[in-house]
């Protein structure tokens, strides 16, 4: 039975007196503790399938993160790490993988990891009926699995895949629990919203207002130093900021761009820090590569030389780093920055061949240079667009913006490459191939090359860093096709955003790596602790 204060704790936070209970968190060593340590944190959207094969919202991947583990997992700056597997290895020809299980890996229910749970798992992504998210599954079709022993299988690939690695952090699935559903019926399965898993925490209680966990003492990875994690579900970021401010939270995730009341908040509550989480992402100027005059280098060279980069970065008043290149900074990939050179804005200009005519507009045999700017239709982003276009307009260049609602800009212009420069994101995955955005083969309907970019040493280096396994190679093949995409200029990446993470100023252990997903901050949350602060005099 629990002591009599530890009830009173708790009887505090159901009666919804998060602030009164959190105003005396203290450290877990220590011998006066008043209760569980319960993390809370505001999470802006409600949870649907809790499943790491099915789960296709933020709020969903938060707890798949807490509660499951995959073969491998992602470290901080997207290179690969064991975690279900102790050990793995591959075939010189980069076509079989054999992963090891951990002996002391084992189900929240106490069962052990078994390879048939891999395979269990493997065969529900490669189904014709699988109705998950159809990245998770791609990776593995065409794969063959084989179950060597209790504690070992062997992947096969058709192909060699560098990315390989970075799919097998899906989280497993238990066979001796879904054995008997089938690949159509998995989204329907009482499973997802009471799941088993092996990660550091087990869902212990779930309505739509909140998720209550526990630590998973035999987490294979070592015991979590937090007790408990709450996660508060609320409709928006403004009722995020409430929640903090209220003390009916102590953390959330909150955007790009800062807002008053964070401010506000960082200022009035002391209990509060904020880690800047760097996505892996950037905005990025596009230019279409097929259209003319954009398909003449020269010209390229000259627009992008004409922005300033750091200036457009502190205008846009988001959080992040202004822009360098198409490897954000951060991964593993990424060289090591050097200074940008600086650049004769005018000798390139002069070597495009467009002049300045009587009235300063840019003009090429007898044509001036006019382009439209199509971005999305978001205050923010037309803002930035609309910074673009003065820069632009100072050395002579004459700029439409026209915002397009992002449904229509994807699927009327960017898609069909029915544009000339564009205004916007680019999502990047944990391995950072930038082969689906840049390769000219993605010159297509379905492909991401929205640019058009066509140069047949850039396919090659990307290429060649698909089939290559060695990091340091693939590092060098990255270097070599950021210092090709300077020269040809077919985009620029203007920044790198980063998201706000509102935390207790005690908490110890969150790493800054790169947030590939919201989810991602909870990567090594089994070694988060809260360090002891003084109590009052008297207290």
């Amino acid at each position: 039975m629990p002591p009599p204060l530890t009830r009173a704790a708790y009887a505090l936070l159901f009666a919804g007196g998060v602030a009164a209970l959190l105003a005396g968190w203290i450290a877990d060593d220590d011998p006066d503790a008043r209760g569980p340590r319960r993390y809370v944190e505001a999470v802006a959207g409600r949870p649907g399938l809790i499943n790491p094969l099915l789960a296709d919202d933020d709020a969903s991947n938060d707890l798949v993160a807490l509660v499951f583990d995959g073969l491998m997992r992602i470290d901080d700056d997207g290179s690969p790490a064991p975690a279900l597997a102790e050990r793995w290895d591959v075939t010189p020809d980069g076509l079989t993988y054999t992963f090891v299980l951990r002996p002391d890996a084992s189900w929240h229910d106490g069962r052990p990891v078994r390879a048939a749970d891999v395979a269990f798992t493997v065969r529900q992504l490669q189904s014709p009926d699988f109705a998950g998210p159809t990245a998770r599954a791609t990776p593995w079709l065409g794969a063959e699995l084989f179950v060597a022993d209790e504690r070992t299988v062997l992947v096969h690939l058709p192909q060699p895949a560098a990315d390989f690695l970075s799919h097998a952090a899906i989280g497993l699935l238990p066979e001796h629990l879904l054995r008997d559903v089938a690949p159509v019926d998995l989204p329907r399965a009482r499973f997802n919203r009471a799941p088993v898993g092996t990660g550091p925490y087990r869902l212990i209680a779930l309505d739509d207002g909140r998720a209550l966990l526990e630590r998973n003492t035999s987490y294979a990875r070592g015991s979590p130093a937090l007790r408990e994690i709450e996660l508060r579900f609320v409709p928006d970021r403004a009722a995020q900021i409430e929640a903090l401010r209220a003390g009916e939270a102590s953390a959330a995730l909150l955007g790009e761009r800062p807002g008053e009341d964070e401010r506000d908040l960082l200022g009035a509550r002391d209990r509060l820090r904020a880690t800047p989480l760097r996505r892996s992402a950037y905005v990025v100027l596009y230019l279409n590569n097929q259209e003319p005059p954009l398909d003449d280098v020269r010209l390229r060279r000259a627009l992008l030389a004409s922005i300033d980069r750091d200036a457009l970065f502190a205008a846009s008043a988001a959080h992040g780093a202004a822009g360098d290149g198409v490897v954000v900074p951060g991964s593993w990939a990424s060289s090591t920055a050097e200074p940008r050179p600086a650049t004769d804005v005018e000798a390139l200009w002069a070597a495009s061949g467009w002049r300045r005519d009587e009235a300063g507009v840019r003009a090429f045999g007898g044509r001036r240079l006019l382009l439209e700017l199509v971005t999305n239709a978001d205050p923010h982003r037309e803002t930035l667009a609309r910074a673009v276009a003065a820069q632009l307009e100072r050395w002579g260049v004459q700029v439409q913006v026209a915002p397009v609602p992002t449904v229509q800009l994807l699927q009327r212009r960017l898609v069909p490459r029915i544009y000339q420069v564009a205004l916007f994101g680019w999502e990047a995955a944990p391995d950072p191939d930038p082969y689906g955005g840049w390769h000219s083969s993605q010159i297509t309907t379905q492909g991401r090359n929205i640019a058009a970019f066509q140069d047949r040493t850039a396919d090659a280096l990307l290429e060649a860093a698909r089939t290559t396994l060695d990091l340091s190679e693939r590092r060098d093949l990255y270097a070599r096709f950021g210092a090709l995409f300077q020269e040809q200029a077919p985009s620029l990446v203007l920044y790198y955003p980063s998201r706000t993470y509102l935390h207790p100023a005690g908490l110890e252990g969150l790493t800054d790596g790169l947030l590939f997903s919201p989810a991602s901050r909870f990567r090594d949350v089994h070694e988060w602790r809260l360090r002891a602060r003084p109590r009052a005099a008297g207290s």
